[in-house]
C-alpha cells in the first residue's frame, strides 16, 4: 500500500476513532462533526445524542521514532482548556485487523506532562507528548485498547453495559433545507464564539449541536419546518414523543416556509424543551406533541417565543449563559 499523506492519514484516523466509539458502545455514543474545522475540536461525542458532550481533538497521524515511541505535537494556542475535553491520540493503521492503541488525555494533563517548546517552522509554542504503546511511562494511565475507547469518551454518569449493536434507521432528510437555513443564520450572527456540529448519523431528534467556544457548554437543537398553512394562518408542527426528552440543554427551532414569497418566514419560534413540555402537558396523543402557531402575533399563544432570524444567535447565547450560571 502506498504511503498516505499525513492529512489523509489524519482524516482516516478520525473515521477509525468514530467507528470504534460507535461499535464499542453498541451505537449509543454519537459522534458530532463540526461544520468549521477550527478551535482545536475535531469531534463531540454524546450518549444517545443527549446530555453534556465530550469534546475531542483527534491526533492519529503520529510520528514514530526508532524505539517505537509515538510523538504528537499540539499548538499551544489551539489546545482547549475547558472541562469535558480530551485529546484522542494514536497512529492510524490501514489494515482492518491491526491492533490499535489509543491514549485519551485531558487538556490539563497535556500541559502538565508535555514538553513545551517553540517551533520555528510553525512560529508558535507547542506541547510535545511522547509515549510508548507498551511501556509503563507517564502516559500509561491514559492508554487503552480500541475496544475500551468508547468508555473514555462517554460521560461517566451515563456509562452502563452496552446493549447489542443496533444502529438507528436512516431516513431521507426531508427537513434538510430547514437545518441548513438554521446553520446559515447561526453563521451570519456568529462572533467566532459559537461552533456548530452536525451528527455523524441520524439520531432521530437532535439535528444540531452548538458549543460556546472555549467552554464545555453546548445546546442541542431539533429543527422542525413546514410549508403547510392551515385555516388561513395556522402552522402546525408535530414532535415525536420518542425523540422528546425535556432538558435544560435541549431547544426547538421551528420555521415556516412561505411558498408565496419563495423563502422562509422571517421569524423563528424558538422554544426550550422545558417550556414545550409545560405548554403541551395537557396533550394525550401517545405518539406526538403538537405545537400550533399563528402568523398573526396577536392571536399566537407562542408569541413570546417568536424571534427574528437575526436574533437566533442572541437567544442561543442567552441559553448557554443560563447553563453556565446554573452549573
Amino acid at each position: 500500500m502506498a504511503k498516505l499523506p499525513r492529512a489523509e492519514e489524519g482524516w482516516l484516523g478520525e473515521q477509525a476513532v468514530d467507528r470504534h466509539a460507535v461499535t464499542g458502545s453498541g451505537g449509543r455514543l454519537v459522534p458530532w462533526i463540526p461544520l468549521v474545522d477550527a478551535h482545536g475540536i475535531d469531534r463531540a461525542y454524546s450518549w444517545d445524542g443527549i446530555g453534556q458532550p465530550t469534546f475531542a481533538q483527534i491526533k492519529t497521524a503520529a510520528f514514530v521514532d526508532g524505539e517505537g515511541r509515538y510523538r504528537w505535537d499540539f499548538r499551544a494556542d489551539s489546545l482547549p482548556n475547558h472541562a469535558n475535553f480530551v485529546a484522542v491520540l494514536g497512529t492510524f493503521h490501514p489494515a482492518p485487523d491491526a491492533v490499535e492503541t489509543y491514549w485519551c488525555v485531558d487538556g490539563a494533563a497535556i500541559r502538565r506532562l508535555a514538553l513545551k517548546q517553540y517551533d520555528r517552522a510553525l512560529r508558535t509554542a507547542i506541547y510535545r507528548l511522547v509515549a510508548s504503546p507498551v511501556r509503563a511511562d507517564r502516559l500509561a494511565p491514559y492508554r487503552c485498547p480500541r475496544e475500551e475507547l468508547w468508555r473514555r469518551l462517554a460521560p461517566p454518569v451515563r456509562l452502563s453495559v452496552a446493549p447489542p449493536l443496533r444502529f438507528p434507521t436512516l431516513r431521507i432528510d426531508q427537513g434538510g433545507v430547514y437545518e441548513f437555513v438554521t446553520i446559515t443564520d447561526v453563521m451570519i450572527g456568529n462572533r467566532k464564539d459559537l461552533l456548530v456540529f452536525r451528527p455523524a448519523f441520524d439520531i432521530h431528534g437532535r439535528d444540531l449541536l452548538v458549543q460556546l467556544i472555549g467552554t464545555g457548554w453546548a445546546l442541542y437543537l431539533q429543527v422542525k419546518g413546514t410549508a403547510i398553512l392551515r385555516q388561513g394562518d395556522l402552522i402546525r408542527f408535530h414532535i415525536r414523543r420518542s425523540t422528546f426528552v425535556a432538558a435544560d440543554d435541549f431547544w426547538f427551532a421551528l420555521r415556516f416556509w412561505d411558498r408565496r414569497r419563495g423563502q422562509p418566514h422571517p421569524e423563528y419560534w424558538l422554544v426550550s424543551s422545558k417550556e414545550l413540555q409545560r405548554q403541551t402537558a395537557h396533550q394525550r396523543d401517545a405518539h406526538s406533541l403538537t405545537v400550533d402557531v399563528r402568523l398573526d402575533p396577536a392571536v399566537d399563544r407562542w408569541a413570546d417565543c417568536r424571534y427574528p432570524a437575526s436574533s437566533l444567535v442572541t437567544v442561543l447565547r442567552g441559553a448557554l449563559g443560563e447553563l453556565r450560571l446554573a452549573a
